[in-house]
């Protein structure tokens, strides 16, 4: 009797165990992470990629298991800059200055060989705006002499804002050298400059229209300085990140035809030495969880699409993990 009572008491114990160990699995399910902690790259707080990032860290922390993933704030050069450093694992960035930062060019003093792409999300509209009522202002050419504001100085509005006007055979030294003059800050300081007069000519990015300048075109029309569109297809030729595109007519009142400009990616970047294991579901997690980012941020997320996912991306900049998954979607063959 005693060995049956041991038999049934050891049985019910490996049963118990076992019933136990599918709990554990199952609420295990969630992957894991190499490490406790997940830093993001965002824009400042206000801008269209805080709000981006915070949907992120809400997918990464939920979707792992242990891991707590935190923003800060940054910009697109800073960003990358700071992926060298490991102050963050992934970052929101412009397509040129990625590729920029890989080949050392505009904005960084040396290549940056720590950083790889993990998708292209949505395109920005580059606007070179002035007052409606400059009449001295009308191409390009004109705001050569001209006090132009060119957003946050660690933003990628001038990196390509430069490469852009190389085109034109312009560089800042022209610009100085003509009596122009060039001044940086945050978008809603420079439409009140040029509000008052102080700066001459705006430039920002919108996805596709720049809050800053809706605000001020209440009381103070604007008008969007169009580039030469064999200029924009010289450019996109290029690969550097820059493709040709056109701010949509009705973006501002009083502008009803589209105005050519050019267009950069918003991008996501990480470290290129994190595992591949766990870059893939990053990857994977941010494409399965959308809806997320439609609640949170629904006239960028509208653009977020595998479709458009390698825009302005060359799929040898890929980390390994992120193109193992476009590979099973059917992304890269």
């Amino acid at each position: 009797m005693k060995k049956f009572l041991t038999f049934v008491v050891l049985s019910l114990a490996v049963l118990l165990a076992a019933c136990g160990g599918e709990q554990t699995s199952g609420s295990g399910d969630k992957p894991s992470a190499p490490d406790k902690f997940l830093q993001i790259g965002s824009g400042p707080m206000g801008s269209g990629w805080y709000p981006i990032t915070t949907t992120m860290t809400e997918v990464y922390s939920e979707g792992f298991s242990g891991l707590n993933a935190t923003q800060l704030e940054g910009g697109s050069t800073a960003n990358l800059k700071s992926l060298q450093v490991d102050d963050i694992q992934m970052g929101i960035n412009y397509t040129p200055d990625f590729i920029s930062a890989l080949e050392g060019g505009k904005g960084f003093d040396e290549p940056i060989e720590e950083i790889a792409a993990i998708a292209a999300i949505y395109p920005v509209y580059q606007t070179i705006a002035t007052s409606a009522d400059n009449d001295d202002i009308n191409t390009i050419e004109d705001i050569v002499d001209k006090h132009i504001f060119l957003g946050p100085k660690g933003g990628g509005g001038p990196v390509a804002f430069w490469k852009m006007m190389e085109e034109y055979g312009i560089d800042e030294q022209t610009i100085e050298e003509a009596g122009g003059q060039i001044s940086y800050g945050n978008y809603s300081d420079g439409a009140s400059m040029m509000k008052d007069g102080n700066v001459d000519v705006f430039l920002g990015g919108g996805a596709p229209f720049i809050p800053a300048l809706q605000e001020m075109e209440l009381t103070s029309p604007i008008k969007v300085i169009p580039i030469d569109e064999q200029k924009l297809q010289s450019i996109e030729e290029k690969g550097i990140g820059i493709t040709a595109g056109a701010l949509p007519g009705g973006t501002y009142e009083g502008i009803d035809e589209e105005v050519p400009t050019y267009v950069m990616e918003t991008m996501i970047t990480v470290r290129s030495d994190l595992e591949e294991d766990y870059v893939y579901q990053l990857t994977k997690m941010f494409w399965e969880n959308l809806p997320a980012f439609e609640e949170q941020v629904p006239e960028r997320a509208e653009n977020f699409t595998l479709d458009t996912a390698l825009n302005g991306i060359d799929p040898e900049t890929l980390h390994p993990g992120a193109k193992k998954y476009y590979e099973e979607e059917g992304v890269l063959e």
